[in-house]
């Protein structure tokens, strides 16, 4: 990982720098040795998907909820957002809709970047199931989630992401489920 996917919009945040990777604690973090699975090769560049992310995701929610992509692999995404007034609820914390947004936001990326375009046009993925477990009020000034695949099947994806705050504490785990849909190619027909 290393790539910085910077929305652009009224949203966008500012400045173009990743901050630097924390120290693994093991307490909490996602499985760093697993191996990503590879059940179809990604055809476009790292550039030619990063293109098309930012065409996707400027000005629609993504943009409006201020989510910025730092770092996007094949199975893996870190998306932040930076927090202001608007995310927060009438008792200070980060309102609950927004962390499940970046869930929902860093799990699909993650799937994404592990299909090429012309999969997902053929065979489009959504969200099937997604399970937020809340473990503190989040506040501060950003929220950080850091998503993974941990089984592509051929008709269902199962993600974890896990969302941090700026003092690096855990605020919420998410478990999100996206089923592959069926090809929107016509059958062919059987030889006469």
């Amino acid at each position: 990982m290393g790539t910085v996917l910077k929305l652009e919009g009224p949203r966008a945040s500012k400045g173009g720098a990743a901050k630097p990777a924390r120290r693994s604690s093991g307490r909490g973090r996602l499985h760093e040795r697993a191996r990503i699975p590879q059940r179809t090769p990604v055809a476009e560049s790292q550039d030619d998907m990063l293109r098309w992310l930012r065409e996707v995701y400027t000005g629609r929610y993504w943009g409006h909820l201020g989510i910025e992509f730092l770092d996007v692999s094949p199975g893996q995404c870190r998306a932040r957002i930076s927090l202001t007034d608007n995310h927060f609820n009438y008792n200070d914390v980060v309102h609950g809709g927004v962390i499940s947004g970046l869930i929902d936001s860093a799990a699909g990326t993650a799937v994404r970047a592990t299909r090429t375009a012309a999969e997902i046009a053929e065979r489009p993925h959504a969200t099937s199931d997604l399970h937020v477990t809340y473990l503190a009020g989040a506040s501060g000034s950003e929220l950080v989630a850091e998503g993974r695949v941990i089984k592509a099947g051929r008709t269902a994806i199962f993600t974890e992401v896990e969302v941090f705050d700026d003092r690096q504490r855990l605020i919420a785990r998410g478990s999100v489920t996206f089923v592959i849909a069926a090809s929107r190619r016509a059958p062919e027909a059987p030889p006469a």
